[in-house]
C-alpha cells in the first residue's frame, strides 16, 4: 500500500529532531496525544499499523497495551520522522529512552507496517513482530494472524480514513 506523507519541514527536522513531551491521551494502539512544545499534537507510531476498530478484541487490547505503556502525563521523547496527509507527526515514542514499538510488537498487538513510512530499515520491528509469530500471541494467535488493517481499508476503498 502505497499512503501519502508529508514532509515534515526540513528546518524542524534539522533544528529538532527529537522532542519531548507528556502523554495527554492515548488514541487507539497506534496514535497518541502528546504535548509537544505547549501544544497537543497527534503522534502516529512510525513503521507500525494498529488491528483496525472493527477487529475486535485486538483493537481494545492494542490500545490499552499502548496505553499501559504510556499512562498519561508520561514523559515521552518523540523521534520526528514525517507529517502524515491527516495532520500527524508521524514518530518514533520512547520512554525513558526505550522506543515502545518493539516491546508491543513482541507481544502482538501491532504489525510492523513498512508500506505507510518508507524508512523503517533503521528500526528493528521486524524480529520484534517473529517473535510474537514464533510464540502466536496478540493478532498472531490466529494462523497467520489476523487480516491486516491497511487491507481492510482498501477493501472499503477508503483512502481518506486515517491508518
Amino acid at each position: 500500500m502505497i499512503a501519502f506523507l508529508l514532509p515534515l519541514s526540513i528546518n524542524l527536522l534539522a533544528a529538532v529532531p527529537f522532542q519531548s513531551g507528556r502523554v495527554v491521551a492515548v488514541e487507539d494502539g497506534h496514535v497518541l496525544q502528546v504535548r509537544l512544545a505547549n501544544l497537543n499534537r497527534r503522534v502516529r507510531l512510525a513503521c507500525v499499523d494498529a488491528p483496525d476498530q472493527s477487529q475486535q478484541p485486538w483493537a481494545q487490547q492494542s490500545r490499552a497495551a499502548l496505553a499501559a505503556e504510556l499512562p498519561v502525563g508520561t514523559a515521552v521523547t518523540v523521534e520526528l520522522r514525517a507529517r502524515d496527509v491527516h495532520g500527524r507527526i508521524v514518530g518514533v515514542v520512547r520512554r525513558g529512552g526505550f522506543d515502545v514499538a518493539p516491546e508491543m510488537l513482541k507481544t502482538g498487538m501491532l504489525f510492523v507496517h513498512d508500506g505507510y513510512l518508507g524508512r523503517c530499515d533503521d528500526l528493528p520491528y521486524a524480529a520484534a513482530e517473529t517473535t510474537a509469530k514464533e510464540l502466536n500471541v496478540g493478532v498472531w494467535n490466529e494462523p497467520g494472524g489476523i487480516k491486516r488493517p491497511w487491507d481492510l481499508r482498501l477493501e472499503r476503498n477508503n483512502s481518506n480514513q486515517e491508518p
